[in-house]
């Protein structure tokens, strides 16, 4: 079966089709991270022989994905062995070609080359003429001049050069698509794909309240996971890696120990974002010019709500909120990292389910 997903975030890269031998959802991510290497004579076949994914630009190399990780650690903790002809400019520090949710514009040129290098080796060639791909796209920060035009014409751009025909719909909406919430309307009864989504990344925080798949509200906010990193190790004193590896690995917000600063200052990050997100989004329902009476589900998901304890302290932290609606429930995705792709799918599969029915047009008799 035709049709692919594709979540391109500032941390992951996430592809999802349909795994036709076992069926359902397939899911494929890689790192969306790059680190450069010292170059001479011996880098290029020291990287084709390591087997390493790699991008030259303007006479520079750069190895790409979960293998910039895996060669940063390695040379952070040994410098020894096959690989000591390799130094790395800054070790310990992996780059991003994203930045805040969109691309790094101010490396516009390296981040452009570097992020098409990693969607081509991901995505691949459509598997047929046309394939359908979709794609999400951040809303306009509201607490930012951030714009995202710049990030969602190159990516459509790019990705229609692939061979795909291109979709894009707003990131959070395609958290509606994948959980499919469903409201209760006391006069109309089950209401399908209507709720509100948070979709917590690193770069951003994207929200939408969609009636009917139809998007009522969507936008941005530009406290998220690296806002958490970046103020959390400021205030531990620690390097913003040391805090982000701790996050994933270690930090359990159901059991935090007030004691150690990098944990307090965490829970204290975690909690200020969440209650940034709420607010604004109380702001943006109340400009509605129709009044929503019924109670509204709400579902959250992105790599930054997957840590142990998140929907707990959301819901915690809702109840506290001054709110001009209704909550019918709150609901953590089943995989909150793979939740968008799995939307972008849902939309891509729909699109190409449409093209299928469409009557084809028959084709013109000539007259000579």
């Amino acid at each position: 079966m035709s049709g692919v997903g594709f979540d391109c975030g500032t941390m992951w890269l996430c592809k999802s089709e349909i795994d036709d031998i076992v069926g359902g959802a397939n899911f494929t991510v890689e790192r969306n991270a790059f680190l450069q290497v010292s170059s001479n004579e011996d880098t290029a076949d020291t990287l084709k022989e390591n087997n390493w994914s790699y991008a030259k630009y303007n006479d520079n190399y750069y190895v790409l994905g979960d293998d910039a990780l895996k060669l940063k650690n390695m040379l952070t903790i040994n410098m020894q062995g096959d690989n000591q002809n390799i130094i790395v400019q800054q070790v310990g520090v992996l780059r991003r070609p994203m930045k805040d949710g969109i691309l790094n514009t101010g490396a516009e040129k390296l981040s452009v080359a570097i992020i098409q290098k990693l969607i081509a080796n991901l995505l691949g060639k459509p598997k047929k003429e046309n394939e359908v791909l979709c794609f999400c796209a951040p809303g306009d920060p509201v607490d930012s001049n951030l714009s995202v035009i710049f990030h969602k014409t190159m990516l459509t751009n790019f990705l229609t050069s692939l061979g795909y025909a291109v979709e894009c719909i707003p990131e959070a909406l395609a958290i509606i698509f994948s959980e499919r919430p469903v409201a209760i309307d006391p006069e109309e009864g089950e209401v399908p794909f209507s709720g509100i989504s948070f979709s917590y990344g690193s770069g951003l925080c994207n929200v939408c309240f969609a009636f009917k798949k139809l998007p009522l509200i969507s936008f941005s906010i530009t406290k998220s996971g690296d806002f958490i990193d970046i103020e959390a190790a400021k205030v531990a004193g620690v390097d913003v890696s040391a805090i982000t590896r701790f996050k994933e690995s270690k930090l359990d917000l159901n059991n935090i120990d007030p004691s150690d600063m990098r944990e307090a200052a965490l829970d204290i990050f975690y909690q200020n974002m969440i209650e940034h997100s709420l607010t604004h989004f109380a702001e943006k329902f109340n400009q509605l010019d129709n009044q929503i009476d019924m109670p509204l589900p709400i579902v959250i998901a992105g790599g930054t709500a997957s840590v142990p304890g998140f929907q707990k302290l959301f819901e915690k932290i809702l109840k506290k909120q001054k709110l001009p609606f209704n909550v019918k429930s709150v609901t953590l995705a089943e995989n909150p990292l793979y939740t968008v792709a799995n939307g972008c799918l849902v939309k891509a599969l729909a699109v190409e389910g449409k093209k299928k029915a469409a009557p084809k047009k028959k084709k013109e008799k000539s007259t000579e």
